[in-house]
């Protein structure tokens, strides 16, 4: 590659479980940033889906169909991407999974999949990832936490703990990685209206949640998206160590 194409070409943003959903919306506001957007997730029709939009045919994002919880084809991938378009200049984790359950009937089984997708695939993700950043003096990475993490709403204990593996993560993070020219901050995200959130839940149901807000109104996918878009960006270059909380009120630092 030329020194004239190297200085033209867009900076690479990571997404992971950014081919549904809160992620979706992110790739679209980094694209609209002038990011060249790796679109990360282990859902093939998903994939199959980005693959045919009209970003990736322009380049602007590049669909990639990868497990975050196996470091080997993580590795890979990192550095093929690297290779391609040059280094990460932002990660975001986004990827996430949980399952039903309340604290005294989780099973083993289920906890050990959700911390390996929610914890372990973000911790995977981002130590691959920052080494690349490291490496350059510069990066940001940004993980997504949940309400969930502080007791605001019931769900599965595995996930709640998972999200809250993720906050402490990412302020070690952000200590470790910060002499090196990396940003880490986390958002933590309320009730969203995303398509299986509306599909899943009843008017009644919804109505509740709205009203366990300070705004009377549930989040969009965007709302987390501009926030993230802003944490990559370098108007947020003095920003690191934080918990941003995009809830609407549902939880305040």
């Amino acid at each position: 590659m030329s020194g004239e194409q190297s200085r033209t070409r867009r900076r690479l943003a990571v997404v992971t479980g950014g081919a549904r959903g809160i992620g979706e919306s992110i790739v679209t506001e980094l694209v609209a940033a002038n990011y060249r957007v790796a679109v990360i997730d282990v859902n093939a029709k998903a994939i199959a889906r980005t693959r045919d939009s009209a970003a990736a045919r322009s380049g602007s994002v590049v669909p990639v169909e990868l497990s975050i919880t196996d470091r080997g084809a993580v590795e890979r991938e990192l550095a093929r991407l690297a290779d391609d378009h040059g280094p990460i200049c932002a990660l975001v984790n986004n990827a996430g999974m949980t399952l039903p359950a309340t604290f005294l009937d989780q099973t083993d089984e289920d906890w050990d999949r959700i911390l390996a997708v929610n914890l372990t695939g973000a911790f995977i993700m981002a130590q691959v990832a920052a080494r690349q950043m490291a490496d350059a003096g510069a990066g940001a990475i940004v993980n997504i936490s949940s309400v969930s993490a502080h007791g605001v709403r019931t769900g599965p204990p595995a996930y709640a703990a998972a999200k809250a593996g993720v906050e402490g993560l990412s302020r070690l993070m952000a200590v470790q990685l910060g002499p090196r020219g990396v940003r880490v901050n986390t958002v933590v995200v309320g009730t969203t209206a995303t398509p299986w959130l509306l599909s899943k839940k009843s008017t009644a149901e919804l109505d509740v949640m709205r009203e366990s807000t300070l705004t009377g109104a549930i989040g969009e996918p965007g709302d987390v998206a501009k926030t993230v878009a802003f944490l990559c960006s370098d108007a947020a270059k003095h920003i690191t160590g934080q918990l941003i909380s995009v809830s609407g009120g549902q939880w305040m630092p």
